[in-house]
């Protein structure tokens, strides 16, 4: 028979079998030793509880049951609170029942059931419900019919099978007996709550389970293990990436990670008890550390780049964040130093502003560099020292890169950086401007004229000392021009314009040498400019004429061609000779369409001359860099109709030092249409002898200074070596600048071919020049006709 007891004040129905409730006497012994062995280990709370359930057993079988259920909540929960909870509440419990008129002990039974903060379910030794709590119910969405009194356990597990969605496996761990020892587990349930389960068996049969939902509790340990999780990967991450170190107040260093060590090159038990100070560069001026160290003491964070040594002794640099961690009181106790290692960066920035200020050939400073490491032309900002400016040009350097090639070239232009870096002091700036042109500033005092000169020279004889590159020993020279700052100027630009008048009086005079900027330099080149839109104008108005100066067969005396010479027919200045006008309109580009104009006017003017009178025509290098020498020629002979056969060229080394594969093509064309090619001013250059084998020329015209030199050996054996080796080749000899009979006489005597010179004639304007087919005298044997050499 099954008795429902209802308790209206704890709003809890409970089903006891009320001829099971013997039972409980029967089994308490059995639960006794139970809680003897796991639930006294807590401390004096089991002690006080043991002695709860004594004195519910001398007071009855129920009361018993209280402090039984009291026991298994004390061991699932297992602190120190709870049990002095139960141990409150069954004592309680006790003086209510022994002070009850007629104790009603299933209403207590019922009352302490449903106060246990767990779901609580007892079976018998069948297996079967004896008692059981809402809690219990509730946790698995059970009916209370669904755990009755005499419920089987495998019915209650079918049950919440299909109420929870749990498997059937997972439904035997929950609820079946699977040992006879106690054991506890925690299960996942299909909406995601995690239940503790314990189980008690009873040696007299019979089992008590304690559930209880531990979801939040097992969330939180997850979310804790993932958050560890993640913290750990994180520290990995960081590891990784950047070094960490701590120190204390001293900079004693306390803490470093692997990526510290791998960098730093030290090991930890290295580091571990020293100071920071052992990684110090010297790369940093000590103000920087006093303001790190007054930062960090007051509390602040510090951020810089460092440069650290390594215990190889190579620098690194970091980008650092150092944290001071505050103490109590709020001064630091020791500081954390996190470092990302920039040394790549450093690297890179360095090699970029190296490339930014130095010339990539010869690692000298580049033009822009140099001006603003000197401080010259910042105004007020400017240095006060007086300075001197050398400008470096070096003679011959084309030639070098023609016959060696442009690698030959660059390794000589390296040898002459460094023979300027040894001459150089370490306050003296060196750079290289461009192509084969240097510069050098050195700082002197109140004898800044003296040093400077003396500079110059020292330049001039170093780069004199013969270089030896890859075999070949190549003789070079230099020009050196000198400027004073600030006594002759202080812009980089002016300066560097005064040092190059100078360089180019250097030059004009013959290179090798230096020279100091003058004043009158300056006036000379406004002259010039004056002169160049003076010039540019005359080619407008057509003021330019040209004189014929004949050239003899030295076999026949006889007139066998005529150069054509220019002049200006200038309206003020009256007639101005070549040798003031040519050069600067080769430099300003003006030679190009005075060449044209010399070219056709020639032409014209020789068509009338007898048919075995020859023209001679220079052509500039310009003219030839241009590549329509071709192009003009055949304009000028189409437009005057003079045979091809009757046109010589005549051109200079100069023309033959650039583009020799474009010029051999050129000679080749007109030598195609029957032009005879001439080199003139022979002997003068380095390489002439090569020229005479690479290039189609029919002549050569020995360089009047030679002439002049005659009565000296070496030149009198100069064009009897000339004359030689021409002959051998079967190209023809002139001899230019005969001025005496005599030097007539020898140079015909040497196997000389033509003559040209002031004995046979100066030259003449066109309409002045005569051919008479002999120019012939009883007495001198050479006469000078007036109508063809007088002005």
């Amino acid at each position: 028979m099954q008795v429902k007891n209802t308790d209206q004040a704890a709003g809890s129905n409970i089903y006891c079998n009320q001829s099971l409730r013997p039972q409980f006497g029967v089994l308490c012994p059995d639960l006794k030793s139970v809680l003897d062995a796991e639930v006294f280990a807590s401390g004096p709370e089991g002690g006080s509880l043991m002695q709860s359930l004594g004195c519910s057993q001398r007071i009855g079988g129920l009361a018993s049951i209280v402090l039984l259920l009291a026991a298994a909540i004390v061991l699932q929960i297992g602190t120190a609170a709870p049990a002095a909870y139960v141990v409150l509440l069954s004592s309680g419990l006790l003086w209510i029942v022994a002070l009850a008129d007629r104790p009603d002990a299933a209403t207590v039974l019922n009352r302490a059931i449903e106060s246990v903060p767990a779901g609580l379910c007892v079976f018998g030794p069948n297996l079967q419900v004896i008692a059981s709590n809402e809690q219990f119910a509730r946790m698995y969405g059970l009916a209370r019919v669904d755990v009755k009194t005499g419920t089987p356990l495998r019915q209650i597990n079918e049950i919440r099978k299909v109420g929870l969605g749990v498997s059937e496996a997972g439904v035997d761990m929950i609820g079946e007996p699977g040992a006879a020892e106690t054991s506890q587990s925690v299960h996942e349930l299909g909406d995601g709550r995690f239940i503790s389960v314990s189980r008690h068996p009873m040696a007299s049969g019979g089992l008590v389970e304690v559930h209880r939902d531990i979801t939040s509790e097992r969330l939180a340990e997850i979310h804790a293990n993932e958050t560890l999780q993640e913290l750990i990967e994180k520290q990995y991450a960081i590891d990784q990436a950047v070094i960490v170190a701590i120190t204390d107040v001293k900079g004693v260093i306390n803490y470093v990670n692997d990526n510290f060590c791998t960098i730093s090159g030290y090991s930890r038990q290295e580091l571990i008890g020293q100071n920071h100070r052992l990684l110090k560069s010297d790369a940093h001026p000590r103000e920087l550390f006093r303001d790190m160290y007054r930062r960090l003491a007051s509390g602040h964070v510090w951020r810089g780049e460092l440069c650290n040594r390594a215990k190889s002794g190579g620098l690194y640099w970091v980008d650092t964040v150092i944290t001071p961690q505050l103490g109590p009181h709020g001064r630091p106790v020791a500081y954390m130093a996190i470092r990302i290692d920039i040394t790549a960066r450093k690297e890179a920035e360095a090699q970029l502003s190296f490339t930014a200020t130095h010339d990539s050939l010869t690692g000298l400073l580049n033009r822009c560099a140099l001006f603003d490491q000197a401080r010259i032309g910042w105004g007020a900002d400017a240095q006060s020292s007086r300075l001197s400016v050398h400008l470096i040009d070096l003679d011959g350097f084309k030639r070098v890169n023609d016959t060696f090639g442009h690698d030959t070239g660059d390794n000589l232009l390296r040898a002459v950086a460094s023979r300027l870096r040894l001459l150089a002091s370490e306050q003296d700036l060196v750079a290289r401007l461009g192509g084969d042109e240097f510069a050098m500033i050195r700082r002197a005092g109140d004898d800044v004229r003296e040093t400077a000169v003396d500079l110059g020279r020292q330049i001039v004889e170093a780069i004199a000392e013969p270089f030896e590159i890859e075999g070949h020993q190549l003789d070079i020279s230099a020009s050196v021009g000198i400027v004073l700052c600030p006594e002759q100027g202080s812009n980089p630009a002016d300066l560097l314009k005064k040092a190059d008048l100078a360089l180019y009086e250097v030059k004009a005079a013959g290179r090798d040498g230096h020279r100091l900027y003058q004043p009158a330099m300056l006036e000379a080149v406004k002259g010039e400019k004056a002169l160049e839109a003076d010039l540019r104008r005359a080619i407008t108005a057509r003021e330019f004429e040209l004189h014929y100066q004949p050239i003899l067969n030295v076999d026949t005396r006889t007139i066998h061609t005529a150069e054509a010479l220019v002049r200006w027919r200038h309206p003020v200045d009256g007639l101005i000779a070549p040798d003031r006008f040519i050069a600067l309109a080769e430099r300003t580009g003006l030679i190009q369409p005075l060449s044209e104009w010399i070219i056709q006017q020639a032409c014209l003017d020789a068509v009338s001359w007898p048919p075995g009178v020859q023209l001679a025509v220079n052509v500039s290098a310009t003219q030839f860099k241009r590549g329509n020498l071709f192009d003009v020629v055949m304009q000028a002979l189409l437009r005057s109709g003079l045979n091809p056969r009757r046109l010589q060229i005549e051109v200079t080394e100069t023309v033959l030092l650039e583009q020799q594969s474009e010029q051999l093509q050129t000679f080749r064309r007109l030598k195609a249409i029957g032009a005879t090619l001439v080199l003139d001013d022979f002997g003068t250059g380095f390489s002439s002898a090569s020229y005479l084998t690479n290039f189609p020329f029919d002549k050569i015209k020995i360089d009047k200074s030679f002439i002049q030199g005659l009565h000296r050996r070496e030149c009198a054996a100069v064009i009897a070596s000339a004359v030689a080796l021409a002959k051998g080749l079967g190209i023809s000899v002139t001899a230019e600048g005969i001025e005496t009979e005599t030097q007539f006489e020898d140079v015909r005597s040497m196997g000389i071919d033509f003559a040209q010179g002031y004995l046979f004639g100066r030259p003449v304007p066109y309409d002045r020049f005569m051919c008479p087919p002999m120019i012939q005298d009883d007495l001198s044997r050479v006469r000078r006709p007036a109508t063809v050499g007088e002005n």
